[in-house]
């Protein structure tokens, strides 16, 4: 659920008309807890993690239609009929969690390139650059490709930056299902608040409870509440600054100096403008093949090559018959109209498989994926046919990509405004430039040979950042800068002894 201001004002004059904050907050939780944003999460994330709708379905259970005659009238009933002697198998194709972990690879498999505006021409900028690469390790590129599988799975997922005990600036992905983002009314783009709110385990009295804790920040402090009874909040103490400046002397607290952020410590990525999970589109259609797959396979463990219809054959069950016709090949027919006739079962496979192969396109086709199992996926190796391969894919990461932007160059304004505070620097966040390396399968040689034949046309940097070797680009661009110092010294020096001779 997403909040406005105006949302706000109005959760106030809902709550039965008491202005309590517990009331408010009450209010609040429980229309977020059933609303269709957070129920969409829980599906998104239990379909990424196999958990899907079909493992509840009883393939034990048959409706029947029957019509019964009732006070003179043909009646329409429906029975559900258990057969326990049925298998009850099921196939989980997590198809979701294929497609968001692609999303993920193609789009921040590889670290992005943060490159800082006129570095080339400034080395205070370049300096700035170099810090920010640096600061930008693999603990930066894993927290990033979460947050994009939360959006992927959730509609949208929230980074949250804080300091630590030791005044460390520190983040964290906290879960979109613990998360009320409040924007402002007037263009609903500006965070404003944000409420947190996640369960703990109280016990009291020899007996176990779950509680709620809530945290409620806004651009200037944060509020922290406990539920003590069931929908009851009280306050934990007053409100706090986003973080404590602490002075120590001889490890003695002697001043602590209060501090914000102006802005609230916690960063949005939104999946799309929906923010609408990639599990919606194609639920229904991965809920199909799991269900025909399902039957499909019980049906085989169910199967009896062939059965046997006796006609004019009384007084034995039909163990006993099935015995006879075991040992003997044969049995003795009493009745001389009686008739003994073998069927043939025969499943309709074909029809299935091409049921199954329908499907299976629909859903990497409005999944926005790649079916690499696919066999035309490798015939046809050449770079526009792979580029044609990966355009849906490409789409979808093209939905996100400036919304992920964002949230980096969000994100690393308060790794700056950190870094300012404690260097005495004041560089400026609003020049960092995102670029996203997207991975894909390609024709390795056609692609460097593209490359070298644009040596003089292209930066170094765009050349790099599509060589099918590089991983870190700003990485190689250091090395790069490395190995060019050591040449130039290099042979400096030897130009230097041929002048003496």
């Amino acid at each position: 659920m997403y909040l406005t201001d105006m949302d706000f004002i109005n959760a106030k004059i809902s709550a039965v008309g008491k202005m309590n904050t517990s009331h408010i907050i009450a209010y609040i939780l429980e229309e977020d807890i059933k609303s269709p944003k957070k129920l969409a999460m829980e599906k998104g994330e239990k379909y990424y993690n196999a958990e899907h709708d079909s493992l509840f379905k009883d393939y034990n259970v048959t409706t029947l239609d029957e019509t019964e005659e009732i006070g003179g009238k043909e009646i329409n009933t429906r029975h559900k009929f258990k057969n326990p002697n049925r298998s009850n198998h099921h196939n989980i194709d997590p198809f979701h969690k294929i497609l968001v972990d692609q999303k993920v690879s193609y789009m921040v498999g590889k670290e992005p390139t943060i490159t800082v505006k006129g570095s080339d021409k400034d080395s205070t900028l370049k300096e700035y650059e170099n810090v920010v690469t640096d600061f930008a390790d693999e603990r930066f590129n894993e927290i990033i490709q979460d947050l994009v599988r939360g959006a992927s799975n959730k509609g949208f997922e929230a980074l949250h930056v804080y300091y630590d005990e030791k005044g460390q600036l520190k983040y964290c992905v906290v879960p979109a299902c613990e998360i009320i983002p409040i924007y402002d009314t007037r263009y609903q783009e500006e965070l404003v608040e944000v409420i947190r709110y996640y369960q703990i385990k109280v016990v009291k009295e020899g007996r176990e409870y779950i509680r709620r804790k809530v945290e409620w920040w806004d651009k200037e402090g944060v509020t922290y509440y406990t539920e003590k009874e069931e929908n009851i909040f009280l306050e934990d103490g007053k409100k706090a600054p986003h973080w404590w400046d602490i002075n120590l002397i001889n490890n003695v607290e002697k001043r602590r100096t209060p501090h914000s952020w102006g802005c609230v410590p916690f960063v949005i990525l939104d999946n799309n403008h929906s923010k609408m999970t990639d599990l919606h589109p194609i639920k229904g259609l991965i809920d199909a093949y799991d269900m025909i797959s399902s039957e499909g396979t019980n049906n085989f463990l169910d199967l009896v090559d062939m059965y046997w219809v006796i006609q004019g054959y009384g007084g034995e069950t039909a163990s006993t018959i099935a015995k006879k016709l075991q040992i003997n090949k044969a049995v003795n027919i009493s009745d001389p109209s009686g008739n003994v006739e073998a069927k043939q079962v025969n499943l309709p496979i074909n029809e299935r498989i091409e049921f199954l192969k329908m499907l299976r396109r629909d859903i990497y086709h409005f999944g926005m994926g790649i079916d690499i199992d696919d066999e035309r996926f490798g015939t046809a190796p050449s770079g526009i046919s792979l580029q044609f391969r990966y355009a849906n894919l490409k789409h979808k990461c093209e939905n996100m990509t400036p919304r992920l932007k964002r949230a980096i160059k969000k994100f690393l304004w308060f790794f700056t405004d950190d870094y300012n505070r404690k260097n005495n620097t004041s560089y400026d966040a609003s020049l960092i430039n995102i670029t996203l390396n997207y991975s894909q399968i390609a024709n390795d040689a056609e692609t460097v040979d593209i490359i070298t034949k644009s040596e003089g046309i292209i930066s170094r940097k765009t050349q790099l950042e599509h060589h099918p070797f590089i991983i870190d680009v700003n990485e190689e661009l250091k090395q790069l800068e490395i190995e060019e110092k050591q040449s130039i010294e290099k042979y400096s020096h030897m130009h230097f002894k041929e002048g003496d001779e």
